[in-house]
């Protein structure tokens, strides 16, 4: 097929991150110029595209809820990035924009544009498809043209990055027409472990800011402290050291990649953010979910977890006991293993990058 010109169009916003550069990395190898505008490119042959009111844009470093609302808000909202995205689409004339749900101005300017757009959604559709769509914020932004389901709507394609089975939006909830292409996570056959090993447990509680994280950090650590299980604790970045004392069978580490870890891997323990719970899911490994924050997809994909006997899911106030309780049992029950083994396989099979990747080929030859 004849090279096309694809450019990307997102921001670092956590778990978004996974599920598109995944995409755009398919693309490359299929032999298609793609530039990337708002989010450093982590593939050879990605092409960094800037978007200077972007600037200084790191989730990741926020110190309170209110700085993080408002650095997202300026990411889906903001007049001056929705112009610099038209900018950019006016001076490259790609032949498609794959452009983040959370940008909702600058879907607006890509439509606007007459440009093919394909929306890139990366958690389930029941949350996109629910509270973001027919929640109080499409009153509020609709009479300034900005109401979520309108945008969206106007795209030629609004694309799942997420699998289906595990999906609570039913056919008849999906007015949107969301098209779900599969998880884009890679996962691989857990490694087969000593008897005489103890078990492995990989605790990452989202790579954002979150209230009250280092808390729970505190009482997860001290709950695996008592317990015969190696730990790994992965840490985003502000590196604030934790007040509690490290067990010696704890490591703590700065931001890892699980890829490494979760083959070998008997447990997660996650906050239920989408890319963290399927990375783990496609390795067949199950988790102890503790929502971070209500307001976000978390406790749904907790309840997710469960609903499937992949794991459990408990308060982020859990202390110690309950905590040390849940991660013995976890250990021990062969059902949730085998559940957890059995979606693995299933995840394993799915192309979720390669068929994204052929949708957007397919909105250029349209």
């Amino acid at each position: 097929m004849t090279p096309l010109d694809i450019l990307f169009i997102g921001a670092d916003a956590g778990g978004n991150v996974p599920p598109v550069t995944a995409v755009a990395r398919e693309l490359v190898t299929r032999g298609h110029r793609v530039a990337f505008a708002g989010l450093l490119p982590r593939h050879p042959g990605v092409e960094p595209v800037p978007l200077p009111a972007l600037l200084g844009h790191q989730p990741g470093l926020a110190t309170n809820g209110v700085a993080q609302m408002s650095d997202m808000a300026r990411m889906g909202m903001s007049r001056t990035i929705a112009r610099q995205v038209r900018q950019a689409i006016a001076q490259r004339h790609p032949d498609v924009v794959a452009i983040d749900g959370i940008m909702i101005a600058s879907i607006r300017e890509a439509t606007r544009l007459g440009v093919r757009t394909a929306v890139l959604f990366h958690s389930f559709g029941a949350l996109w498809g629910g509270r973001m769509s027919r929640g109080p914020a499409g009153p509020v932004l609709g009479p300034v043209g900005l109401s979520p389901a309108a945008v969206w709507g106007a795209a030629d394609a609004r694309l799942l990055l997420t699998d289906r089975e595990l999906d609570p939006l039913t056919d008849t909830e999906n007015t949107l027409g969301f098209e779900w292409t599969g998880t884009t996570e890679r996962g691989s056959a857990p490694s087969s472990r000593p008897a005489t090993e103890q078990p492995l447990v990989l605790v990452s509680l989202s790579s954002v800011w979150q209230r009250g994280q280092d808390g729970v950090y505190a009482r997860v650590i001290g709950a695996l402290g008592s317990l015969p299980v190696r730990a790994v604790v992965t840490r985003s970045m502000p590196q604030t050291p934790l007040r509690s004392d490290i067990p010696p069978n704890v490591e703590v580490r700065g931001r890892s990649s699980h890829d490494e870890i979760l083959p070998h891997a008997a447990l997660v323990i996650g906050h239920g953010g989408h890319s963290t719970t399927l990375s783990a899911l496609a390795h067949g490994v199950p988790l102890l979910v503790l929502p971070m924050t209500r307001a976000s997809d978390q406790p749904m994909i907790g309840r997710i977890v469960e609903s499937q006997g992949a794991g459990r899911s408990l308060p982020r106030s859990a202390l110690a006991p309950e905590l040390q309780h849940a991660i013995t049992g976890l250990l021990a029950d062969a059902r949730i293993a085998a559940s957890a083994a059995r979606i693995g396989e299933r995840l394993r099979a799915e192309r979720g990058a390669a068929v994204a990747a052929d949708r957007i080929e397919q909105l250029a030859g349209t």
